[in-house]
């Protein structure tokens, strides 16, 4: 008589994972942060931005969790420090936005001054509302990975 299949997946454990995958995603990881701070930082100056940046910061996190697992990635990034960024960064981009608006509104001038054009700070407000876009889409991510990864335990 034939076995069973199993109908279920058993959790990995932190010893089977691959050591081919922590031996590359170790070092790598540090250079798709600093990627992503990049484009999230020059997003007005060239193609990129906060959602992009995000992307590529929220993936940093998620192969983190894949080579790693989501344990010690979640000693760093626990589920209250995502939860308050995540809350922090759009509260911010709505008073930043409502702000400006009302600014805008009356005629004013917003108080950040425009720069050089061409030099990091030359965007006046859109530095600020790229870089909390990014933190939100980058947190949404790695949200979205955790959220698939317990279903599948």
């Amino acid at each position: 008589m034939p076995k069973k299949c199993k109908l279920y997946r058993e959790k990995k454990s932190d010893t089977n994972r691959s050591m081919l995958l922590q031996a590359i995603v170790g070092p790598i990881t540090p250079f798709i942060m600093i990627y992503g701070i990049y484009i999230l930082f020059n997003g007005h100056l060239s193609p990129g931005g906060g959602f992009s940046g995000g992307t590529i910061l929220g993936t940093g996190l998620v192969l983190c969790s894949l080579a790693y697992g989501s344990e010690k990635v979640s000693k760093v990034f626990s589920e209250r420090v995502l939860t308050v960024t995540f809350c922090a960064s759009l509260a911010f981009y709505a008073g930043i936005k409502v702000w400006s608006f009302m600014v805008g509104a009356t005629g004013g001038t917003t108080g950040i001054p425009l720069g050089t054009p061409g030099t990091i700070l030359s965007g006046g407000l859109i530095l600020p509302l790229n870089i909390s876009i990014g933190l939100a889409v980058a947190v949404t991510i790695y949200n979205f990975y955790a959220l698939f990864s317990e279903s599948e335990a």
